[in-house]
């Protein structure tokens, strides 16, 4: 392990999985401002698309058969996507969201869209990219330097479109110019240039990848600018972008190799390793087992979502935990030791 263990990855994704719970963590009708809750969303808003970036720097190129790889890495999200899509179907029959009249159209929509619960988008994306890296990796392969950076910077192009939309038209159909290099692929393929070409820029660079998106979000706030919030500060912008690869080069930077001895690498490998049945199961343990606890929302909105993030956190994660112990757990979990 100690040989090959990624550390900074693993830190990574502890981090990212970490941002998604607390982004999910304010419980609706309790009050805690408008600044708090956007500002939860806003700096947490990196966490996925680590993810993406994250799957992106261990997967490309694909350097095995098509064959091989479906049955190898594309298993490990396929059948937990399935398990979890019938899991939280069966949450809402039973809740009554979902009724045995739309229960048919639910099930033979699985293959095209998300069922069951919206947090399971990002499974379908991951599929979609898992595909789209079969495409590209001979590409990759043969591609410099200065090749994929073109390509990135076109995509950093698509991610200005919320900006640019303020100011001139943008097609953004699939008749638009640069629809081909737009979308979640282009996290996959920085994960993958900056770890390849292990990009570590200044202190202070990082810094400023921070603090700029922080210093204009927060000046939309507080300063009532009438800015779709959403759109200019969400996945697919330049902001995100920026503090994405901000985590990523502060983490390749600053955290040194996976030491056997040290109880604080092991734990954080070992809550990577659970990272991807956590965010399947985290929704299901914070709205319908916590919410429902009265005690959730003692002392005000801002106690709620420290007790809702602290305690989703450490029911996930043991609940992953023990299922992973068992072989099955890679068909659910997508991890087993």
């Amino acid at each position: 392990m100690s040989r090959q263990r990624i550390f900074y990855l693993d830190v990574l994704r502890a981090i990212a999985c970490l941002m998604v719970i607390l982004m999910h963590s304010p419980m609706p009708g309790v009050a805690t401002g408008h600044i708090v809750n956007s500002a939860i969303s806003f700096v947490t808003a990196a966490g996925l698309v680590l993810f993406f970036m994250i799957s992106g720097s261990l997967l490309l190129p694909v350097t095995i058969g098509s064959r091989d790889f479906m049955r190898r890495r594309m298993g490990k999200v396929l059948w937990p996507t399935l398990f979890w899509t019938l899991f939280y179907v069966s949450v809402n029959l039973l809740t009554g969201s979902t009724t045995l009249a739309e229960l048919p159209k639910v099930l033979l929509s699985i293959p095209f869209a998300t069922q069951g619960h919206g947090i399971l988008w990002f499974m379908y994306t991951l599929i979609g990219l898992y595909i789209v890296s079969l495409i590209i990796s001979p590409w990759l392969l043969k591609a410099s330097r200065r090749e994929v950076e073109g390509l990135l910077i076109l995509w950093g192009i698509t991610m200005c479109f919320p900006l640019l939309r303020l100011v001139v038209d943008v097609n953004e159909s699939a008749t638009g110019i640069y629809y081909y290099v737009s979308g979640f692929a282009g996290y996959f393929l920085l994960g993958y240039y900056l770890r390849r070409y292990e990009i570590r820029p200044s202190r202070w660079i990082v810094v400023g990848l921070f603090a700029l998106p922080l210093c204009v979000a927060a000046a939309v706030k507080l300063l009532g600018w009438a800015i779709d919030f959403y759109s200019l500060f969400w996945y697919l912008s330049v902001f995100v972008a920026m503090m994405a690869v901000a985590w990523f080069a502060w983490m390749q930077r600053s955290v040194g190799p996976y030491q056997e001895g040290l109880r604080w690498h092991r734990w954080v490998v070992n809550f990577s390793n659970c990272s991807f049945g956590i965010y399947l199961i985290h929704i299901f343990v914070m709205r319908h087992l916590l919410w429902n606890c009265g005690f959730i929302q003692i002392g005000g909105g801002n106690c709620q979502i420290v007790l809702t993030f602290v305690l989703t956190t450490a029911i996930s994660y043991i609940i992953v935990y023990l299922i992973s112990l068992h072989p099955v757990g890679k068909y659910i979990v997508g991890f087993s030791r």
